[in-house]
């Protein structure tokens, strides 16, 4: 249940508003200036001198952005005639030319309209399978009603995007202006983005968290997708992880289901607007109620550590867990992670059997207490070494949409196998009894 104040949302004033605000005051302060008058009319003259020089650095640097990129189509185009032995070097020159302008146009653009611009590059992970993304879609996370059915599937238009690559269905659902798509150049159908590739989206919004979504093109299996949930930065970048789903079509299981934790990665820098600075304009928290319930058959948990998506990379590193995360794993204790990540960032839950008087038996529940502003929240455990030493559950709940409607969300918790005791030190889905 979300309990606490009403959302607050990131404002930032565009260019046509700080002019306007500085007509309005301007127009009172002819009937008689004073001093709070005075100060929000020189504050607005501030503003919009800022703005200007903004838009003008803009425009500038996206006009020796296009002269960069002149420059170089004329010098790759001598030196194919040529046959110059640096072709390669200047095509790759050229490519990231290129990519600088878009960033350069983009942000002239959002500039003008007033409206934050973010940068998202999502790059496929993929190496051991060598498989690929199909066209990638980029929304807010309050839109995830139109991706996903809330039964724990998706919906028609989500289950076109997986199965056949196209996100027209999806970016048709969402609206005009509502998404943005990126994709690589592989193929056929020359969309696709190879292993080990990145692609950069751009995309205008004032959402408060991004979702990520892309089919994993079928070489392998028919019905997976990647996704992630990341809050926007509230600096200069965040990146965070791209989980791996499989929608069960094949099997007629119709259910989403989590196959691997790290996919890929999303990166997302701000270009354009700045985070509120005074904090009251910040982003309120909320204050969580994360229901745990062990669904195992025999086997208790141990300690529950609950913290923002954001902050997994302290979980996961590349494609394993990281040092505290998987003392966690093994010994059941989360303090290496809590201090990792920090105590103000994490809640701890755990239940009352034992020995150690902290595992939560089969059947039971346990209720911790989470303040955050996140709109995605990480959930991991150890699972108690009465049979085996080194599985975890853990689950990413969604709760944009909760923080606004102060409903409930219900998530499934996988159980996963680091292969410590192994040696293989990779993680896989233990196919065993459910966590909820």
């Amino acid at each position: 249940m979300r309990m606490g104040n009403p959302r607050k949302t990131l404002w930032v004033m565009s260019a046509a508003a700080a002019l306007m605000a500085l007509l309005v005051l301007t127009g009172c302060d002819s009937d008689g200036d004073n001093d709070d008058l005075r100060m929000e009319r020189d504050a607005a003259q501030e503003e919009s001198a800022a703005l200007r020089e903004q838009l003008e650095a803009a425009r500038l640097a996206l006009t020796d952005a296009e002269a960069i990129v002149t420059g170089l189509e004329t010098a790759l185009e001598e030196a194919a005639e040529a046959s110059n032995i640096h072709v390669a070097e200047l095509a790759m020159q050229l490519e990231m030319a290129r990519d600088e302008r878009d960033d350069a146009q983009a942000v002239v653009e959002a500039l003008i309209m007033g409206s934050n611009l973010y940068k998202i590059t999502v790059t496929n992970s993929l190496l051991a399978t060598k498989e690929l993304f199909a066209p990638i879609v980029v929304t807010d996370a309050m839109n995830d009603h139109l991706l996903f059915d809330g039964a724990n599937y998706v919906t028609p238009e989500a289950e076109h995007q997986i199965l056949t690559g196209d996100p027209g269905m999806v970016v048709m659902s969402l609206g005009e202006g509502r998404a943005a798509v990126g994709h690589g150049t592989d193929g056929p159908p020359g969309v696709l983005l190879p292993d080990g590739e990145y692609v950069s989206i751009r995309f205008t919004t004032d959402a408060a968290a991004l979702r990520i979504i892309a089919m994993v093109a079928p070489t392998m299996y028919p019905d997976h997708f990647v996704s992630a949930v990341a809050d926007v930065p509230m600096g200069d970048a965040v990146t965070v992880p791209l989980s791996r789903f499989d929608i069960g079509y094949d099997e007629e299981m119709m259910a989403v289901r989590l196959v691997a934790e790290n996919a890929g990665t999303v990166t997302i820098e701000r270009l354009v607007g700045q985070p509120a600075d005074d904090e009251d304009d910040m982003m309120a928290s909320f204050a969580y109620d994360v229901m745990i319930t062990n669904g195992l058959s025999e086997e208790p948990l141990a300690p529950i550590v609950v913290t923002r998506v954001n902050d997994e990379h302290y979980l996961f590193d590349g494609m394993y867990v990281t040092d505290a995360a998987r003392h966690q794993i093994l010994t059941g204790d989360p303090g290496m992670v809590v201090a990792a990540i920090g105590e103000g960032d994490t809640a701890v839950g755990h239940g009352t059997a034992g020995p150690p008087g902290v595992l939560l038996p089969p059947g039971e529940s346990v209720d911790i207490m989470f303040d955050t502003d996140a709109t995605a929240l990480r959930i991991i455990a150890m699972v108690a070494p009465t049979m085996v030493p080194d599985n975890y559950v853990s689950a990413v709940v969604n709760v944009a949409n909760l923080a606004m409607s102060g409903d409930y969300v219900k998530a499934p918790l996988t159980r996963f196998d680091i292969g410590d005791d192994e040696m293989t030190m990779d993680i896989t889905q233990v196919d065993a009894d459910m966590v909820i």
